[in-house]
Protein backbone atom coordinates (compact mmCIF):
# COMPACT_ATOMS: atom_id res chain seq x y z
CA UNK A 1 0.00 0.00 0.00
CA UNK A 2 1.30 3.47 -0.88
CA UNK A 3 2.84 5.71 1.78
CA UNK A 4 0.03 8.22 1.47
CA UNK A 5 -2.25 5.50 2.86
CA UNK A 6 -0.09 4.83 5.90
CA UNK A 7 -2.93 5.65 8.32
CA UNK A 8 -5.23 3.26 6.51
CA UNK A 9 -2.58 0.54 6.70
CA UNK A 10 -1.92 1.17 10.39
CA UNK A 11 -5.60 0.79 11.24
CA UNK A 12 -5.66 -2.61 9.54
CA UNK A 13 -8.21 -3.30 6.87
CA UNK A 14 -10.77 -5.81 8.11
CA UNK A 15 -12.10 -8.72 6.10
CA UNK A 16 -15.41 -10.25 7.17
CA UNK A 17 -17.24 -13.19 5.66
CA UNK A 18 -20.82 -12.24 4.86
CA UNK A 19 -23.80 -13.93 3.27
CA UNK A 20 -25.34 -11.56 0.75
CA UNK A 21 -28.33 -11.88 -1.55
CA UNK A 22 -28.33 -9.61 -4.59
CA UNK A 23 -30.81 -9.92 -7.43
CA UNK A 24 -31.87 -13.33 -6.14
CA UNK A 25 -28.30 -14.65 -6.03
CA UNK A 26 -27.04 -15.65 -2.56
CA UNK A 27 -23.30 -15.93 -1.97
CA UNK A 28 -20.80 -16.13 0.87
CA UNK A 29 -18.24 -13.40 0.23
CA UNK A 30 -15.28 -11.89 2.07
CA UNK A 31 -15.88 -8.15 2.26
CA UNK A 32 -13.04 -5.69 2.91
CA UNK A 33 -13.72 -2.60 4.98
CA UNK A 34 -12.12 -0.20 7.42
CA UNK A 35 -13.54 0.84 10.77
CA UNK A 36 -12.09 3.71 12.72
CA UNK A 37 -13.03 6.20 15.42
CA UNK A 38 -15.45 5.68 18.25
CA UNK A 39 -19.15 5.45 18.94
CA UNK A 40 -20.55 8.66 20.38
CA UNK A 41 -24.03 8.87 21.93
CA UNK A 42 -26.38 10.76 19.66
CA UNK A 43 -24.14 10.47 16.62
CA UNK A 44 -24.95 8.00 13.89
CA UNK A 45 -22.19 5.91 12.31
CA UNK A 46 -20.78 7.35 9.10
CA UNK A 47 -20.36 4.93 6.19
CA UNK A 48 -18.20 6.05 3.26
CA UNK A 49 -18.64 4.63 -0.25
CA UNK A 50 -16.02 5.21 -2.96
CA UNK A 51 -16.64 5.78 -6.66
CA UNK A 52 -15.59 3.96 -9.84
CA UNK A 53 -12.74 3.34 -10.33
CA UNK A 54 -11.73 3.70 -6.72
CA UNK A 55 -11.21 2.10 -3.36
CA UNK A 56 -11.78 2.89 0.28
CA UNK A 57 -8.29 4.44 0.47
CA UNK A 58 -9.66 7.58 -1.22
CA UNK A 59 -11.15 8.50 2.18
CA UNK A 60 -7.87 8.30 4.14
CA UNK A 61 -7.42 12.01 4.82
CA UNK A 62 -11.13 12.58 5.45
CA UNK A 63 -11.14 9.81 8.06
CA UNK A 64 -7.86 10.50 9.85
CA UNK A 65 -7.02 14.14 9.09
CA UNK A 66 -3.46 15.12 8.29
CA UNK A 67 -2.31 17.19 11.24
CA UNK A 68 -3.88 20.37 9.99
CA UNK A 69 -7.50 19.37 10.61
CA UNK A 70 -9.57 16.80 12.47
CA UNK A 71 -10.63 13.77 10.50
CA UNK A 72 -14.00 12.12 10.99
CA UNK A 73 -12.53 9.39 13.20
CA UNK A 74 -11.75 11.95 15.90
CA UNK A 75 -15.45 12.31 16.71
CA UNK A 76 -17.37 9.59 14.90
CA UNK A 77 -17.68 5.86 14.36
CA UNK A 78 -16.60 5.57 10.70
CA UNK A 79 -16.72 2.76 8.17
CA UNK A 80 -15.28 2.76 4.66
CA UNK A 81 -16.19 -0.17 2.45
CA UNK A 82 -14.90 -1.78 -0.74
CA UNK A 83 -17.77 -2.30 -3.15
CA UNK A 84 -17.91 -5.57 -5.10
CA UNK A 85 -15.67 -5.51 -8.16
CA UNK A 86 -13.75 -2.43 -7.00
CA UNK A 87 -10.51 -1.44 -5.38
CA UNK A 88 -8.35 -4.07 -3.73
CA UNK A 89 -11.27 -6.29 -2.75
CA UNK A 90 -11.62 -9.70 -4.33
CA UNK A 91 -15.43 -9.83 -4.23
CA UNK A 92 -16.29 -10.60 -7.84
CA UNK A 93 -19.96 -10.45 -8.76
CA UNK A 94 -20.43 -9.72 -12.46
CA UNK A 95 -22.29 -8.44 -14.38
CA UNK A 96 -21.93 -5.07 -12.65
CA UNK A 97 -24.53 -2.32 -12.51
CA UNK A 98 -25.47 0.61 -10.34
CA UNK A 99 -28.29 -1.36 -8.78
CA UNK A 100 -26.11 -4.34 -7.93
CA UNK A 101 -23.56 -2.05 -6.23
CA UNK A 102 -26.32 -0.21 -4.35
CA UNK A 103 -27.70 -3.54 -3.16
CA UNK A 104 -24.19 -4.56 -2.07
CA UNK A 105 -23.97 -1.43 0.10
CA UNK A 106 -27.34 -2.19 1.69
CA UNK A 107 -26.37 -5.83 2.31
CA UNK A 108 -23.15 -4.66 3.99
CA UNK A 109 -25.16 -2.46 6.38
CA UNK A 110 -27.48 -5.33 7.24
CA UNK A 111 -24.65 -7.82 7.76
CA UNK A 112 -22.85 -5.36 10.05
CA UNK A 113 -26.02 -4.68 12.04
CA UNK A 114 -25.95 -1.01 11.07
CA UNK A 115 -29.03 1.17 10.72
CA UNK A 116 -29.77 4.86 10.92
CA UNK A 117 -26.40 5.60 9.36
CA UNK A 118 -25.11 8.70 7.63
CA UNK A 119 -24.32 7.24 4.20
CA UNK A 120 -21.76 9.12 2.11
CA UNK A 121 -20.92 8.45 -1.54
CA UNK A 122 -18.77 10.13 -4.18
CA UNK A 123 -19.26 10.09 -7.96
CA UNK A 124 -20.69 6.71 -9.01
CA UNK A 125 -20.55 5.85 -5.31
CA UNK A 126 -23.02 8.68 -4.78
CA UNK A 127 -25.50 6.84 -6.96
CA UNK A 128 -24.89 3.61 -5.08
CA UNK A 129 -25.73 5.58 -1.92
CA UNK A 130 -28.87 7.39 -3.04
CA UNK A 131 -30.33 4.21 -4.56
CA UNK A 132 -29.67 2.38 -1.28
CA UNK A 133 -31.26 5.24 0.67
CA UNK A 134 -34.41 5.17 -1.49
CA UNK A 135 -34.69 1.38 -1.44
CA UNK A 136 -33.81 0.86 2.25
CA UNK A 137 -34.91 3.92 4.26
CA UNK A 138 -34.81 1.81 7.43
CA UNK A 139 -31.02 1.60 7.14
CA UNK A 140 -30.16 5.17 6.18
CA UNK A 141 -30.94 8.26 8.28
CA UNK A 142 -28.83 10.84 6.42
CA UNK A 143 -27.31 11.08 2.97
CA UNK A 144 -24.24 12.91 1.70
CA UNK A 145 -23.66 13.02 -2.06
CA UNK A 146 -20.32 14.25 -3.39
CA UNK A 147 -20.18 15.03 -7.13
CA UNK A 148 -22.72 12.27 -7.66
CA UNK A 149 -24.07 10.62 -10.76
CA UNK A 150 -27.78 10.00 -11.20
CA UNK A 151 -29.16 12.00 -14.09
CA UNK A 152 -29.12 11.19 -17.79
CA UNK A 153 -26.12 12.80 -19.44
CA UNK A 154 -26.31 14.40 -22.90
CA UNK A 155 -24.26 13.01 -25.77
CA UNK A 156 -21.69 15.79 -25.33
CA UNK A 157 -21.51 15.31 -21.55
CA UNK A 158 -19.01 12.45 -21.47
CA UNK A 159 -15.28 12.55 -20.89
CA UNK A 160 -13.17 11.15 -23.78
CA UNK A 161 -12.17 8.04 -21.81
CA UNK A 162 -15.82 7.40 -20.95
CA UNK A 163 -16.77 7.57 -24.62
CA UNK A 164 -14.18 4.86 -25.31
CA UNK A 165 -15.33 2.70 -22.42
CA UNK A 166 -18.98 2.98 -23.38
CA UNK A 167 -18.60 2.57 -27.12
CA UNK A 168 -15.55 0.52 -28.02
CA UNK A 169 -16.37 -3.18 -28.51
CA UNK A 170 -13.04 -4.23 -26.98
CA UNK A 171 -13.20 -1.83 -24.01
CA UNK A 172 -13.66 -4.68 -21.52
CA UNK A 173 -10.12 -5.81 -22.32
CA UNK A 174 -8.67 -2.34 -21.74
CA UNK A 175 -6.86 -3.37 -18.57
CA UNK A 176 -4.35 -5.16 -20.79
CA UNK A 177 -3.31 -1.79 -22.22
CA UNK A 178 -3.62 0.16 -19.00
CA UNK A 179 -0.66 2.18 -17.72
CA UNK A 180 0.05 4.96 -15.22
CA UNK A 181 0.50 7.42 -18.08
CA UNK A 182 -2.93 6.61 -19.51
CA UNK A 183 -4.48 7.03 -16.06
CA UNK A 184 -2.69 10.36 -15.57
CA UNK A 185 -4.17 11.68 -18.80
CA UNK A 186 -7.65 10.82 -17.55
CA UNK A 187 -7.10 12.15 -14.02
CA UNK A 188 -5.46 15.52 -14.70
CA UNK A 189 -8.65 17.25 -15.95
CA UNK A 190 -10.53 16.04 -12.85
CA UNK A 191 -8.28 17.94 -10.40
CA UNK A 192 -7.70 21.66 -10.00
CA UNK A 193 -4.30 21.06 -8.42
CA UNK A 194 -1.46 18.93 -9.86
CA UNK A 195 -2.09 15.20 -9.57
CA UNK A 196 0.58 13.43 -7.51
CA UNK A 197 2.47 10.34 -8.62
CA UNK A 198 1.02 8.43 -5.67
CA UNK A 199 -2.52 9.30 -6.74
CA UNK A 200 -1.82 8.14 -10.28
CA UNK A 201 -0.28 4.91 -8.99
CA UNK A 202 -3.23 4.25 -6.69
CA UNK A 203 -5.78 4.66 -9.47
CA UNK A 204 -3.64 2.49 -11.71
CA UNK A 205 -3.50 -0.28 -9.11
CA UNK A 206 -7.27 -0.19 -8.58
CA UNK A 207 -7.80 -0.67 -12.33
CA UNK A 208 -5.03 -3.15 -13.01
CA UNK A 209 -6.98 -6.37 -12.96
CA UNK A 210 -9.71 -7.86 -15.10
CA UNK A 211 -12.59 -7.68 -12.61
CA UNK A 212 -11.98 -4.06 -11.58
CA UNK A 213 -11.90 -3.10 -15.23
CA UNK A 214 -15.05 -5.14 -15.92
CA UNK A 215 -16.83 -3.31 -13.10
CA UNK A 216 -15.76 0.07 -14.46
CA UNK A 217 -16.89 -0.65 -18.00
CA UNK A 218 -20.12 -2.31 -16.92
CA UNK A 219 -21.18 0.53 -14.64
CA UNK A 220 -20.14 3.23 -17.13
CA UNK A 221 -22.33 1.58 -19.74
CA UNK A 222 -25.18 1.30 -17.22
CA UNK A 223 -25.20 5.06 -16.53
CA UNK A 224 -28.29 6.23 -18.35
CA UNK A 225 -30.45 7.92 -15.74
CA UNK A 226 -33.03 5.13 -15.63
CA UNK A 227 -33.82 5.91 -11.99
CA UNK A 228 -33.41 9.67 -12.09
CA UNK A 229 -37.11 10.13 -11.23
CA UNK A 230 -36.45 8.33 -7.93
CA UNK A 231 -34.10 11.07 -6.77
CA UNK A 232 -37.20 13.00 -5.74
CA UNK A 233 -38.02 10.10 -3.43
CA UNK A 234 -34.97 10.69 -1.23
CA UNK A 235 -36.66 11.55 2.06
CA UNK A 236 -33.60 11.63 4.34
CA UNK A 237 -31.86 14.91 5.20
CA UNK A 238 -29.33 15.30 2.41
CA UNK A 239 -26.09 17.24 2.07
CA UNK A 240 -24.68 17.86 -1.41
CA UNK A 241 -20.95 18.59 -1.66
CA UNK A 242 -19.74 19.62 -5.10
CA UNK A 243 -16.39 20.68 -6.47
CA UNK A 244 -16.68 24.08 -8.12
CA UNK A 245 -14.39 22.87 -10.91
CA UNK A 246 -16.03 19.47 -11.51
CA UNK A 247 -16.11 18.93 -15.28
CA UNK A 248 -17.67 15.46 -15.13
CA UNK A 249 -20.80 16.64 -13.33
CA UNK A 250 -20.64 20.45 -13.49
CA UNK A 251 -22.42 21.95 -10.48
CA UNK A 252 -24.57 24.29 -12.57
CA UNK A 253 -26.05 21.35 -14.47
CA UNK A 254 -26.09 18.58 -11.87
CA UNK A 255 -25.66 19.83 -8.30
CA UNK A 256 -28.42 22.38 -8.65
CA UNK A 257 -30.72 19.77 -10.13
CA UNK A 258 -30.12 17.45 -7.17
CA UNK A 259 -30.78 20.38 -4.83
CA UNK A 260 -34.05 21.19 -6.59
CA UNK A 261 -35.25 17.58 -6.65
CA UNK A 262 -34.38 16.58 -3.06
CA UNK A 263 -36.68 18.41 -0.68
CA UNK A 264 -34.83 20.29 2.05
CA UNK A 265 -31.37 19.34 0.78
CA UNK A 266 -28.36 21.57 1.37
CA UNK A 267 -25.82 22.35 -1.36
CA UNK A 268 -22.23 23.37 -0.65
CA UNK A 269 -20.05 24.14 -3.66
CA UNK A 270 -16.40 23.68 -2.67
CA UNK A 271 -13.90 26.09 -4.16
CA UNK A 272 -10.47 24.77 -5.01
CA UNK A 273 -11.75 21.35 -5.99
CA UNK A 274 -12.66 19.44 -9.12
CA UNK A 275 -14.42 16.08 -9.15
CA UNK A 276 -12.59 14.57 -6.15
CA UNK A 277 -13.53 16.80 -3.23
CA UNK A 278 -12.38 14.17 -0.71
CA UNK A 279 -8.89 14.26 -2.26
CA UNK A 280 -8.46 17.98 -2.95
CA UNK A 281 -10.35 19.45 0.01
CA UNK A 282 -10.44 16.71 2.65
CA UNK A 283 -10.45 19.35 5.38
CA UNK A 284 -13.67 20.93 4.13
CA UNK A 285 -15.25 17.57 3.35
CA UNK A 286 -14.50 16.22 6.84
CA UNK A 287 -15.78 19.37 8.54
CA UNK A 288 -19.04 19.53 6.62
CA UNK A 289 -19.76 15.79 6.88
CA UNK A 290 -19.03 15.85 10.63
CA UNK A 291 -21.31 18.82 11.25
CA UNK A 292 -24.09 17.30 9.18
CA UNK A 293 -23.85 13.85 10.79
CA UNK A 294 -23.86 15.40 14.29
CA UNK A 295 -27.18 17.16 13.95
CA UNK A 296 -30.02 15.97 16.13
Amino acid sequence: MLDRNRRVRENVLAVRRMTMTIDGDTRDVEVSYLRAGRSTPGRAPIVLVHGTPGSLTTWGSVIFGNGGFRGLAADHDVYAIEVAGHGFSRVEWPPYSFQKCADFVAEFLREMGLSGVCLVGQSYGGEFVWRAAVDHPDLVARVVLIDSSGYRRPDDGWMPEEVEIRGHPLARWGYLLNSPDRLRTALVPQFLRPVTDDEVEEFFLTCDNADNWLAMTGIARDENGTREADIRRIAQPTLLLWGAGDITYPPERYAKRFAADIAGSELRVIEGSGHYVQEERPDEAARLISEFASRQ
